[in-house]
């Protein structure tokens, strides 16, 4: 079957270019022909938090991509859709996240299913989002209402979806872990000795920095978190999209410079591996979630996480099993969870994510596209 993506590829960066790009693979090694429509450009320069929207990496990727859409451009709208229907693809697959991308892809999808038989199979991130929306359910409504079917990752999206539309099929998913990025590079040891961290507990936080993620729950708790383990050390990966100096002001406040190492850039795929193998524990102190895509990398690693209790989170992180899941989103719970993480059995941790990642598989979620 020739089965079609909508959305960013390589050299556009970031987790759903990521997701895009293994279930695509995925998929062509079934006997699909599977071609990726990609984006020109994803945003406009000064929508864009962030510094840099391109991969700068050298990456070989299998499929074939076609960048073919601006999002923010409706000059694009009707070629992109020509040469999807030109290609004739029996499923045309696309991710939604933020209501952003709406309006392309609601008129993308309109002439599709107006002139063509392609099925319509939306990914579902998000449909209570992180930032405000104006219209945001109009927004959505119009992106999604010509789609033939809609799969969730995770349970508290699929309950979303039904309350906006409760008769459409919908199937309620998975985020699968990230299997890209552990290129044998590194051991633990070798990870936390380039790192010079070699004497040190870990705690990693990992990804863009924005203000749902709770980076100053995990500031605030850090203190408390030294009290019970003096050799603790936190790892902060990521570029921050917006201003830094609330965080920067923390540490201040709290003394902890000398205990926090602080890479605040884009980390290239080939690096991610060195932090995640240095780290002890994910730290996800969200405040607001659906599902994290930076949870799948680190269950990949083996590595166990502590998350607060939102969202889709609690789904992910299985309580006492996989890590641990704070009893509230305030910095003394994370603190306490932090340090309930450490009391877990190594062994059975490790085999809880092993079955984890079995459950999950990528193999799995292409099932589900049909």
């Amino acid at each position: 079957m020739k089965i079609a993506f909508l959305g960013p590829a390589y050299p556009i960066r970031g987790g759903i270019a990521q997701f895009i790009a293994i279930l695509a693979e995925k998929l062509s090694k079934k006997r699909n022909q599977v071609r990726i429509f990609s984006f020109k450009k994803q945003y406009p320069k000064f929508l864009f938090p962030g510094k840099e929207q391109l991969d700068k990496s050298e990456k070989t990727i299998s499929i074939e991509i076609q960048p073919v859409l601006t999002p923010y451009n409706p000059m694009t709208w009707i070629p992109t859709f020509l040469k999807i229907k030109n290609w004739k693809p029996g499923i045309l697959i696309l991710k939604y996240w933020i209501p952003f991308f709406a309006p392309a892809f609601g008129c993308v999808i309109f002439l599709l299913k107006l002139f063509t038989k392609t099925r319509v199979i939306y990914l579902i991130d998000n449909i209570e989002f992180h930032e405000k929306w104006i219209l945001g359910n109009f927004l959505t409504k119009f992106a999604l209402r010509k789609a033939d079917k809609l799969i969730t990752l995770s349970d508290s999206v699929f309950n979303d979806a039904k309350r906006l539309f409760p008769k459409k099929n919908i199937v309620s998913g998975f985020h699968p872990p990230y299997s890209c990025y552990n290129f044998q590079k590194y051991d633990k040891q070798k990870a936390k000795g380039e790192l010079k961290l070699e004497e040190n507990t870990v705690i990693l936080f990992f990804g863009y920095i924005k203000p749902y993620k709770g980076l100053d729950i995990l500031l605030e708790a850090f203190p408390l978190i030294l009290k019970a383990i003096p050799n603790s050390h936190l790892l902060i990966v990521g570029e921050i999209y917006g201003s830094a100096e609330k965080y920067d002001e923390l540490i201040r406040k709290n003394d902890l410079l000398k205990d926090i190492t602080f890479v605040r850039d884009f980390v290239a795929d080939g690096e991610i591996e060195k932090y995640f193998k240095a780290a002890d524990v994910l730290a996800l102190p969200y405040k607001q979630a659906t599902q994290s895509g930076v949870a799948q990398i680190g269950y990949d690693f083996g590595l166990g996480a502590v998350a607060t209790p939102t969202g889709g989170l609690p789904e992910m992180v299985i309580h006492q099993k996989t890590g641990i899941v704070a009893k509230s989103t305030s910095c003394e719970d994370f603190a306490e969870a932090i340090i309930d993480y450490f009391e877990l059995d190594k062994v059975k941790l490790e085999k809880s994510i092993k079955k984890e990642n079995k459950k999950y598989s990528w193999d799995g979620f292409a099932e589900l596209i049909h």
